[in-house]
């Protein structure tokens, strides 16, 4: 029972920090972006294949991911800032679609599809309680997690630039008028967020000694969204929570051999009923009139 919570623990903070990374831009630009699993992939397996090359250390492999992750996830920042500020959220999602479709392509071409390791960053340390031997991973991936969520949160709500970035979000136009520089921010968050996911991506991974190619984690967008989406792409808290629990729920489903090859189908009933629960008040408001 201990192992299957705890790998799904692990993959839950996978899911909870990738999802904290959409709420960041989706809070703060007011776009979800397809393109966050295409960002932090292209960082974190550029760390891990130049680390290698090299001969760094883990930690070294994880700084080149996040700096790439943030290089790339700018880029693509500057490309909606530049030709999609003014354009409506569809049109905006859209491109953030094309973005992913690009960066997925390019990755693919780069990386192939040989699987890739990254080293652990604990070197094997594990932590007893409660007389349970734990991986020091789960508690690296939990803390990188819980850290995003707290920081991101008293960020917003503490700091003058939170304030800025959430009157960009909330009044885009006004913001312009009063001075406060609209591309700039656009292009700081999708940065930020590549960093944050790529460092995320890097660290699970690290955790799990997950060895895998670049296309097969791409379909991590798909918890990660999810995750999001019961955060309502708001809450980082929620967002956290959220993966958390995903990951529990599908390391539950695995260790049931009948429906384990179903596992990852969980994410379509949670999203419906995530959405249901939202739009309650619409239903039952038309029910009764």
């Amino acid at each position: 029972m201990m192992d299957i919570l705890a790998s799904g623990l692990i993959v839950g903070a996978a899911y909870a920090a990738l999802g904290i990374g959409l709420t960041l831009v989706a809070k703060m630009s007011g776009v979800v972006s397809f393109a966050q699993s295409a960002v932090a992939l292209l960082g974190c397996f550029t760390g891990l294949v130049v680390a290698k090359a090299a001969d760094l250390p883990p930690i070294g492999g994880v700084l080149i991911g996040v700096l790439v992750g943030t290089l790339v996830g700018g880029i693509f920042g500057a490309i909606i800032a530049r030709w999609f500020q003014g354009a409506d959220v569809r049109v905006k999602s859209s491109a953030t679609i094309a973005l992913m479709i690009g960066g997925l392509t390019l990755g693919a071409r780069v990386f192939g599809d040989v699987p890739r390791e990254a080293p652990s960053l604990v070197g094997g340390a594990v932590v007893s309680l409660g007389g349970v031997r734990l991986d020091a991973g789960l508690f690296l991936a939990l803390g990188l997690a819980a850290g995003l969520a707290v920081g991101l949160d008293l960020f917003v709500r503490r700091t003058h630039a939170g304030t800025r970035l959430m009157a960009f979000a909330e009044r885009p136009v006004t913001a312009e008028l009063i001075g406060i520089p609209s591309t700039f921010l656009t292009i700081a968050v999708w940065a930020a967020a590549g960093g944050i996911s790529s460092l995320s991506l890097n660290i699970i991974m690290s955790s799990t000694a997950r060895s895998a190619n670049f296309m097969s984690l791409s379909l991590l967008i798909i918890p990660a969204l999810c995750a999001a989406l019961i955060g309502k792409f708001q809450g980082f808290y929620a967002t956290l929570v959220g993966g958390l629990v995903l990951g529990i729920l599908e390391a539950g489903l695995l260790a049931w051999p009948e429906v384990a090859s179903y596992a990852q189908a969980v994410y379509l009933p949670v999203i419906l009923v995530v959405l249901f629960w939202m739009n309650r008040k619409e239903v039952w408001d038309g029910q009764r009139g």
